[in-house]
């Protein structure tokens, strides 16, 4: 699964970091669209907040570039939603989409025929491992791509960020996730776009921590072909399903518990922890959760349902809309 990210980068440097070589050999940076959303830096967002996305700039009318970045929000719209999606209350979570049954699912199918395919964009991304016993809480992680010799996922000062005409983005190597993305338009005319992130299996490299995770995009060309309108669904999702996430990718520490609350947004949330710290954080988390009331386990129906009790629920949604 996938559900905080890290993304702190302002929104004219992630131009940079998102950078690609076109069709004529020229190092580009990335624009954003001009839409009704707008991009904020967190180092722990969550479903409903404003997350950067790639797109194919031909999804604009107009846009000439021929990628964009675009703001949405995080987690999709249903294509049936008809009221302020703020107030829109749904039993389903659609903030992560599973790769097997994304072209039946009526959630994500629309998108999918229309060719609505996005990219993700983070500095990382957080998941939990499950403690030994039920003694002590789940342990958080920060997984990020793999870095050049000297950069610090969790130390900025490493970075040195800059852009070059020749050589393009050089600095921190963002990470970029495949997602589909919906267009919602309000009762007052305002045109809002929202995304999910595709989630598979996991593979050895991170089925240690969870057995699912987000498709990762891993050089310029599975970019440009999940991105590319020229390609069917059948062949784009075809192309997902061949990816191998490879060992060198990714690399990922633990960090503090903090991060477990939403509304904590400090930088502590993606900064490494030694192993001590880890025992008094979880021992310490454990002792202020005796007593509590019991947590709210809303279960997303991408890992805990299959896809004929998802069209169950949403048919039963649909009648009531």
């Amino acid at each position: 699964m996938c559900g905080r990210i890290c993304c702190s980068l302002d929104p004219d440097t992630l131009c940079c970091a998102c950078g690609y070589k076109d069709a004529n050999g020229k190092q580009c940076k990335l624009t954003w669209a001009k839409t009704e959303l707008k991009y904020n830096p967190s180092y722990n967002m969550c479903p409903k907040d404003i997350l950067p996305c790639i797109v194919s700039g031909s999804h604009f009318e107009g846009e000439e570039a021929e990628r964009i970045l675009c703001a949405m929000t995080w987690g999709m719209i249903p294509p049936w939603c008809q009221e302020d999606y703020k107030k829109y209350s749904s039993k389903i979570s659609t903030h992560n989409s599973r790769l097997e049954n994304i072209k039946t699912s009526t959630m994500y199918s629309p998108s999918l025929q229309k060719q609505q395919r996005c990219i993700v964009v983070c500095e990382g991304f957080f998941e939990w491992k499950p403690g030994t016993d039920n003694k002590f809480p789940k342990q958080p992680y920060y997984i990020y791509a793999n870095q050049d010799n000297g950069i610090k996922a969790d130390n900025p000062t490493t970075w040195n960020n800059e852009f070059f005409e020749t050589d393009g983005w050089k600095g921190f190597k963002v990470l970029k996730l495949a997602g589909i993305f919906g267009v919602h338009k309000t009762a007052e005319g305002n045109v809002i776009h929202s995304c999910t992130i595709i989630t598979r299996e996991s593979n050895k490299v991170l089925s240690w921590l969870h057995h699912r995770m987000p498709v990762c995009l891993t050089n310029e060309e599975e970019c440009q072909v999940w991105l590319s309108k020229d390609l069917s669904t059948d062949a784009a999702i075809k192309t997902l399903n061949d990816m191998i996430l490879k060992e060198t990718v990714l690399n990922w520490h633990p960090v503090s518990t903090i991060v477990n609350n939403g509304l904590n947004k400090t930088v502590d949330c993606r900064k490494k922890i030694k192993p001590k710290q880890i025992e008094q954080a979880t021992f310490m988390t454990s002792w202020l959760q005796k007593g509590s009331a019991t947590l709210n386990k809303r279960k997303s129906i991408n890992d805990k349902t299959s896809n004929n009790e998802e069209d169950e629920i949403i048919s039963k949604i649909q009648k009531t809309n």
